[in-house]
């Protein structure tokens, strides 16, 4: 099977949604088990790679108290440094801007501003299939998945090199490992679907940094797709008024 195929396949997967909503549980769990849960509300909308955007996402957050009414915004690029990223403190009615490079310090035990910021990466991967090349086949809890290896061509990625387990019954995408330039792995990220209204969507994913014991479970409830949403929701101006749903 071409490289070309495949791809094609998983990007009409991914563009059968316009757009979707759900609750989100985030679920931080370190390396003693212990858990910090958040809720939040996540809308998105897909631009299917329309000068190089590929789509917004807001999360606001519901839980805990002190820090209800926060809000995330982000646009993402196909270019990892290109997304933009925006945070908005109510206690303050002040939006700040997300450096995109920052989840490097994440990393190594530097808090960031909210439990919004996971990574861009973490939201929403998606297979553009730019440089791509088929590695290998490997069976995961009984499906079988076609291996394909995909690197950026940009030189300020921090995490040029990433593989995508597809399943070619469904083609979604089971299994994503992010890689450094060196082909070191950073971290590894597993998801779970749902098919909802003729559409695969995420249930859950959980990301397992390869340097750390800890990990990362986010768990989408009340799922709902292509509904009308409308594109004033996702703008910083929109996030400057405080007035997000």
């Amino acid at each position: 099977m071409f490289v070309e195929e495949i791809v094609h396949h998983v990007m009409a997967q991914d563009n059968a949604i316009r757009n979707e909503t759900a609750e989100v549980v985030i679920r931080r769990v370190d390396a003693r088990g212990v858990e910090r849960v958040s809720t939040h509300r996540l809308y998105w909308k897909n631009i299917r790679g329309d000068k190089g955007l590929l789509g917004k996402t807001l999360v606001i957050t519901l839980s805990p108290l002190d820090k209800r009414g926060e809000a995330f915004l982000l646009w993402q690029m196909e270019r990892a440094n290109d997304s933009q990223a925006w945070l908005y403190l109510p206690d303050l009615r002040q939006v700040r801007r997300l450096a995109i490079s920052g989840h490097a310090e994440h990393e190594h035990g530097h808090d960031r501003d909210s439990d919004l910021s996971l990574g861009f990466e973490q939201l929403g991967t998606r297979l553009t299939g730019v440089n791509g090349k088929l590695v290998g086949r490997e069976v995961l809890d009984g499906v079988e998945y076609l291996i394909l290896e995909d690197r950026s061509t940009a030189s300020d990625d921090l995490l040029p090199l990433h593989r995508f387990w597809i399943s070619s019954a469904d083609w979604t995408i089971g299994k994503i490992e992010y890689r450094d330039a060196a082909g070191r792995l950073a971290r590894t990220q597993r998801i779970a679907w749902e098919h909802i209204d003729r559409a695969w969507v995420w249930k859950r994913t959980e990301i397992q940094p390869a340097a750390a014991a800890g990990k990362i479970i986010v768990d989408f409830r009340d799922i709902a797709v292509n509904t009308d949403l409308s594109d004033r929701l996702f703008t910083v101006e929109t996030l400057k008024s405080g007035k997000v749903p």
